[in-house]
């Protein structure tokens, strides 16, 4: 029997509530509205900069769920053709996966039903996250271009937000390279810092403060051009989010072997956040 029931959400788009851990899927504000705010218009306005028009985008779609992520940028670039687009999925529940043909029948999608990319792969793979990047991780091909993190919160499932699957993206992820999340948490982005990424806010939706965008990159003045562009939707870290960056909320979630459970997991992030109020450090 699934563990969620369908939702609706305030722009009018299909959502799911889950039973277990009593979470929608997608801000309430819209779910397809979520997915053009917090992924497609930042990796985009990162990507015009950072790639050659009309080449081919290597994305990961992580907790890809009911496929809004993807499907908003497919549904963006079947209009502007800017790029070709190949998907790489991993969702756990073939419950869910089934009613992805429920959301592209929605009007929201118009522009994908109607038109077509000149290339639009998608490869879906039914599998936990963790296993997922461990399954590749004797690869040392450096092949996405853009990786989507949309996992339940990390109160919920702390396992599928620690430095150390953060570190396997970024071994799996291109130079000028960018990490997509909806999370604004200090043990998220303090993680991701730690690993090397320039981390900055996106544009903030419903009672959400804003997302991260996380790139890889050493080209300064492609981060410089970022910040020159017309109506940006990135933005620096700054004020009560900067500052909680510098106190024990910044600890991230750690699990070296992605193999921990949540519970593990927790306690070891709270063991090390009493020592950082003691010692005023992060571990390495």
């Amino acid at each position: 029997m699934p563990n969620f029931s369908l939702a609706t959400t305030e722009d009018g788009s299909l959502s799911l509530h889950e039973t277990n851990l009593d979470e929608l899927y997608h801000n309430r504000a819209g779910a397809f509205t979520e997915a053009v705010t917090n992924y497609v218009e930042p990796a985009m306005q990162f990507l015009k900069l950072a790639k050659v028009a009309g080449s081919s985008l290597r994305l990961l779609d992580s907790c890809f769920g009911l496929g809004y992520n993807s499907l908003a940028l497919a549904n963006y670039l079947a209009t502007s053709k800017q790029f070709a687009l190949q998907v790489d999925a991993v969702e756990l529940d073939p419950d869910v996966l089934a009613l992805v043909p429920d959301v592209l029948a929605q009007p929201c999608f118009a522009a994908l039903k109607s038109k077509t990319l000149e290339e639009l792969r998608f490869k879906v793979s039914v599998s936990d996250l963790r296993q997922f990047l461990l399954a590749r991780a004797s690869s040392t091909s450096k092949v996405y271009d853009v990786i989507y993190h949309d996992p339940f919160s990390p109160k919920k499932v702390p396992e599928l937000w620690s430095v150390d699957l953060f570190r396997h993206y970024y071994l799996a992820m291109a130079e000028d390279s960018a990490l997509l999340t909806y999370a604004s948490a200090p043990a998220v982005r303090g993680a991701l810092i730690s690993l090397g990424f320039k981390v900055f806010r996106t544009t903030g939706l419903g009672r959400k403060s804003g997302g991260t965008i996380a790139i890889k990159t050493s080209n300064k003045e492609l981060i410089q051009e970022l910040f020159q562009a017309d109506n940006s939707c990135i933005f620096e870290i700054a004020g009560e989010e900067l500052l909680r960056l510098g106190k024990s909320s910044r600890v991230p979630f750690r699990d070296a072997n992605l193999n921990d459970d949540s519970a593990t997991i927790l306690a070891r992030r709270e063991a090390e956040q009493q020592e950082f109020r003691r010692n005023g450090a992060v571990n390495s």
